[in-house]
């Protein structure tokens, strides 16, 4: 009786409530990710050596990779064209069968490609490591690929029709359960395969829950050819994008497994473990703001450099602020969750928590030149963080270990903010963050050279 009423309700409700509700929403959804991640972490470095966490590292970095290439790039596009076509059921009373045979042909064809980048996963497994335990571990952990792709348009689907607790409820759900097993099964002391293979099940899991909240709307096993055509012909930008984002992501601990020890990997994915929650809540900021940047961009183009300063101006103060406050705490934080081994894991947290700042700034300026049909820059600006990154990596890494890989994806994220700032405040009137990224820099720098 809930489901029946809940499909009733899917695509009828209008996009009417606040943009700071759909916040918190995202926020708790953010958060709830957070907890699972930090908690399977702690007890990983707790209660396994070092080498297995390092092997631990470079399966999970695998699988982030991959994870953020299945999707293609698409939910802000599948955001805004089901949102798109919903005002014109409810305007024109246009035939709903159209957003229907939209977001089933985005669920075929993002199907398609959970399956490829599952395939090419578990092949990538064998070239980065000659460990058994990640190769088998990372061809089980790739089975969790192929449901992903369609979760992207469940979410899509989602916040175009305001049903943001809907993901909130998944999200806490799905990471419950990806909480509660794997801390058993490490206790259990299972292998990382095991694991790995509870991160599977409860990813279809939260596919199921879907499933039975937007019945056939949502996965409705046909497409339009116009609709296909349409898709096809945004995914290459897009694609690209989003692979050489994920590429940024994790070529450090690509670097690593290839160029330096398996303890070295572990303490960068211990450090790195403090920048999944700026990810998540930065991507949840995003996805919010985005619908009202692009209302914003078709109004005035004045108007929305102004809107976009002020949106960038709130998570660049805040990332300077913890940056500034890493040196003070990241020892100290370091020891209170991973143990005293990880102590001196503090210089390459430190590094990683200057890089947050560009890249909180990237994750907003990013939006902007999808609303001015500008995402080739993001496109070039990904591809050109890759370069340096891995440039850079390759010179550090061999030498320096997890501080190196660090400054490299410093440096990168730097890169990427210079191009995208300076390109936006040439193409859209209103936008000025120059002076107050300048600052924050200047204020960091001197810092960090005192410390």
């Amino acid at each position: 009786m809930i489901a029946s009423t809940a499909n009733k309700e899917f695509l009828t409700r209008g996009a009417s409530s606040a943009v700071g509700r759909n916040l918190l929403w995202m926020v708790w959804s953010g958060g709830i990710s957070i907890a699972n991640s930090i908690l399977v972490w702690v007890f990983m470095a707790r209660m396994r050596d070092v080498e297995e966490l390092g092997r631990f590292t470079i399966v999970m970095g695998l699988y982030t990779l991959f994870f953020g290439v299945c999707s293609l790039g698409l939910v802000p596009y599948l955001v805004s064209e089901i949102s798109r076509r919903n005002e014109q059921f409810k305007t024109f009373q246009k035939n709903e069968q159209t957003i229907v045979e939209f977001v089933g042909s985005a669920s075929v064809f993002l199907l398609i490609s959970g399956i490829v980048c599952a395939f090419l996963m578990a092949a990538c497994g064998f070239l980065v490591s000659d460990s058994w335990t990640v190769r088998v571990s990372t061809l089980v952990l790739s089975l969790a690929l192929i449901p992903t792709g369609v979760l992207g348009v469940a979410e899509a689907t989602a916040i175009s029709f305001d049903r943001t607790r809907l993901i909130a409820f998944v999200s806490t759900f799905e990471n419950v359960l990806r909480t509660v097993f794997p801390l058993w099964l490490i206790y259990s002391g299972f292998d990382i395969s095991v694991i790995c293979a509870s991160f599977v099940a409860v990813r279809i899991v939260a596919l199921i829950i879907y499933a039975r909240v937007a019945g056939n709307r949502l996965f409705k096993a046909s497409f339009a050819v116009d609709d296909l055509v349409r898709i096809l012909k945004v995914t290459p930008t897009f694609a690209a994008t989003i692979v050489f984002a994920s590429i940024n992501w994790q070529a450090a601990v690509i670097l690593l497994g290839l160029l330096s020890t398996e303890i070295e990997s572990a303490k960068f994915g211990v450090a790195s473990r403090f920048l999944i929650p700026v990810t998540i809540l930065m991507a949840s900021y995003a996805n919010v703001i985005q619908p009202m940047i692009a209302k914003k961009t078709l109004k005035s183009n004045e108007n929305a450099g102004s809107f976009l300063s002020k949106m960038a101006g709130y998570p660049l103060i805040l990332s300077t602020l913890a940056a500034a406050a890493s040196p003070f705490l990241s020892r100290q934080v370091l020891i209170v969750f991973f143990g005293e081994n990880y102590g001196d894991v503090a210089a390459t947290l430190d590094i990683l928590a200057l890089s947050v700042v560009p890249f909180c700034l990237v994750m907003v300026v990013a939006r902007g030149l999808v609303a001015t049909n500008s995402q080739h820059i993001d496109l070039l600006a990904n591809a050109l963080g890759v370069v340096a990154c891995i440039t850079l990596g390759a010179m550090l890494v061999p030498k320096y270990g997890a501080i190196g890989a660090a400054t490299a994806q410093l440096f990168s994220f730097l890169l990427m903010a210079l191009v995208e700032v300076g390109y936006l405040t040439r193409k859209t009137v209103g936008f000025q963050i120059w002076r107050t990224a300048f600052l924050s820099l200047a204020c960091l720098s001197l810092l960090h050279i005192i410390f």
